[in-house]
This record gives structure tokens, C-alpha cells and sequence, in this order.
């Protein structure tokens, strides 16, 4: 959905090298002090409009034994908005050890969870697990559900679902084991197929023989055996539409554009684009809403409204696509509850066409009412 792998995000959100964010993680679960906190916590009544349920390490519980949110995270930014709105609003995070969250938002009863989660122990595949949870537990709660989860989250599995669509989409292959031989034309990119925030995605992904992609595909394997993806890779222009509510409204799209051309320049979404500002500076990296003609922009709110529906998205979502310089478009990815922090795509730029306290409300609104 929204940012880097696990290893990545706790050294970004902490400011610790990884193993010792791990490491203090760990040590919180089994001080003492960290199950008094649960206690105190529990012993907190009161009618809980909202909670908040986020990863575990995105903050630290207090000495009152109140989680409480990294400043100027997303999370915090989603907080601002909900604590202006609402009366009651209470931050749960989610950790491997599941039972204090399930306890306490057993315990609050929530009128909505706004989930935040994106994985569970660093594993993103779980992220449909939480939602799943949530579905046992008969809670409502905001975004895709366990299925739309499954579906958006594997790759090759969403492209043959919208190619069914009559949505064209790159040809690929799953690479799992033995390097398969590629039948479509190279170049191709190499990416997760369970991935996401561009994981493990930089220029080198970009492979143009088979003999490239078995180097790549050896490079990768020496930190990881995650199964991966080849994609043919579409020359194009990067755009980036959003869909909000239950019948979705389709929002402007939004082009990537990279102002500065040489050598080392991104050619598309690479994890650094979308995560190391100081690179976005170097290459002039910014964010745009389009000229298009009519017919395109016609084609990208019919074929955003379908995969909505087919990969059974909920309340927002984010779809991703290549527009070839003949005007073809094809669809990359989808997001189902996709990053929301403030400034994604630019200055107070989150969804195109809504002011960010409006995009959160609508996402609150939207959940209610798809659930009464």
C-alpha cells in the first residue's frame, strides 16, 4: 500500500538502524512497564467513536499507557484531521502478539476502526489477516476488506483479472525458482510480486536481455527469496488516479515527471522517487495534473471504476498507469488503502481534486455508510 519493506520502515520512522528498532520493539513487549500500560489502558472507559488501529512500531506508548503516534507521521497527520472532527478518537496499534489489540478494541467498541495497518511483522501479505480480524471481531472499519486485500496485493493475479476486463496491461511472468524464459520483448522490469511502496525497485530493476534478468534475479536472492515478478516494461507517462467513496468519484489523475534528463535518471516509479526527497530534488521530481484529451481522461474514469469493482476496492483506493506515447493506456497496479499522508503527491496533494481534512472525512463517511 503505502511505504518501503519492513527492515526499511523501521529505520525511516524511528531514526534507528534496524536491528536495533527490532531489538527495542521486542524489549518493549516484555518490560514489565509495557504490560502495566496495557492495564491502565484497559482500566480506561468511555464510548470510543473512532479508533485508530496502526503498526505497532509507528510510536510509543506513554507513561499514562496511551499510544501515542510519531509526530508528523501519516498516522499523526490522519489523527489531526479525526481529532478535529470527532469527539472521541483513540489510537490502537497492532502487533504480532494480537491479543492486546483485539482485547482493547473489544473493550472500546469502536463506532468505525480507521485502519492504518500495512503488515503484519514486516510481512505485507498479512495486511489482509488485520482486515480479516477486523470482519471476525463484526467491527466496522474503514478501506478494502480481506479479499480485495488478497486480490490488489498480488500483481500477477490483479493484471489477469483486469486483462479479463478487456483492460490492457503489461505481459508478464511469475519468477519463483528456476529464471523462466521470457516471451515477450525486453526491456522488462523485476519487482515483488507481493510488493509494494516500489520494494526493491531502482533503476537496475529495468532489465533488457534474459541474461540481465538472471543477474538481477541472483542479486535479489542473495537478501531475499520473496517470489518476483517480470513485467514488460511500457514506455509511457507515469499516471496515478485515485477513487474515493462507495460508487466511486474518480478523481484528476496526477503524472510523475522527471524535470532533469541524464544519466541516472529515473525512467519510472523507483522506491527512491517516492521515498528520498533529496533525490526527488536532483532530478526535478514533481507531481502534475495532466493536459489529456477527452477520450483518454473518458478511458481512465471507466477502467478506474471497473478494477474498482472487480478487484473489490472500498472506500479509496489508488490505481496506477502507463500512458504510451500513442495513447494506449495500462494498468500497472492498484492500492487499495493507499498512503495518506498529506503531501504524497506535492504540497497538501494527497487525492487530487479534495482538501486533505475533506479526503478524511469523506474516507470515515464512506466507510459508515457502505456499513449501515
Amino acid at each position: 500500500m503505502r511505504r518501503s519493506s519492513s527492515v526499511r520502515a523501521l529505520k525511516l520512522k524511528t531514526g534507528l538502524p534496524a536491528g536495533v528498532a527490532c531489538r527495542r520493539r521486542f524489549e518493549r513487549r516484555r518490560h514489565p512497564r509495557y504490560n502495566l500500560h496495557m492495564h491502565m489502558a484497559s482500566m480506561d472507559c468511555g464510548e470510543c467513536e473512532i479508533a485508530v488501529l496502526v503498526d505497532e512500531e509507528i510510536g510509543e506508548r506513554d507513561e499514562s499507557g496511551r499510544f501515542v503516534v510519531e509526530s508528523g507521521t501519516m498516522e499523526a497527520q490522519v489523527l489531526e484531521c479525526l481529532n478535529a472532527r470527532h469527539r472521541s478518537v483513540s489510537v490502537i496499534p497492532f502487533d504480532p502478539d494480537i491479543t492486546p489489540a483485539i482485547e482493547e478494541l473489544r473493550r472500546l467498541s469502536p463506532r468505525l476502526v480507521f485502519n492504518l495497518t500495512e503488515w503484519l511483522d514486516g510481512d505485507r501479505r498479512l495486511d489482509a489477516a488485520i482486515a480479516g480480524v477486523l470482519e471476525m471481531m463484526n467491527l466496522r472499519y474503514t478501506g478494502t476488506g480481506p479479499e480485495g486485500m488478497q486480490l490488489a496485493r498480488d500483481k500477477a493475479l490483479a493484471k489477469s483479472i483486469v486483462g479479463a476486463l478487456g483492460i490492457a496491461a503489461p505481459q508478464h511472468a511469475i519468477v519463483n525458482g528456476r529464471v523462466p524464459d521470457i516471451d515477450f520483448p525486453f526491456p522488462a522490469i523485476v519487482k515483488p510480486q507481493f510488493g509494494d511502496g516500489s520494494d526493491s525497485i531502482a533503476n537496475n530493476a529495468l532489465v533488457s536481455s534474459q541474461h540481465d534478468l538472471a543477474r538481477r534475479v541472483a542479486a535479489i536472492r542473495r537478501r531475499s527469496d520473496e517470489p518476483l515478478l517480470c513485467e514488460q516494461f511500457i514506455e509511457g507517462r507515469d499516471l496515478f488516479v485515485a477513487l474515493l467513496g462507495n460508487e466511486p468519484r474518480v478523481m484528476p489523475p496526477l503524472e510523475l515527471v522527471v524535470g532533469r534528463k541524464g544519466a541516472g535518471a529515473p525512467r519510472f516509479a523507483t522506491y527512491r522517487v517516492k521515498n528520498d526527497p533529496s533525490f526527488r530534488t536532483r532530478w526535478r521530481v514533481h507531481y502534475r495534473e495532466p493536459r489529456l484529451p477527452e477520450a483518454v481522461v473518458a478511458t481512465l474514469e471507466d477502467a478506474s471504476r471497473r478494477i474498482f469493482a472487480a478487484l473489490k476496492l472500498r472506500d479509496y483506493a489508488r490505481i496506477d498507469y502507463r500512458l504510451t506515447p500513442s495513447g494506449e493506456l495500462y494498468f500497472l497496479e492498484a492500492n487499495p488503502n493507499p498512503d495518506l499522508t498529506r503531501h504524497t503527491f506535492g504540497r497538501d496533494r494527497c487525492f487530487a481534486g479534495v482538501g486533505y481534512p475533506d479526503l478524511i472525512a469523506s474516507i470515515v463517511d464512506a466507510a459508515l455508510e457502505r456499513t449501515r
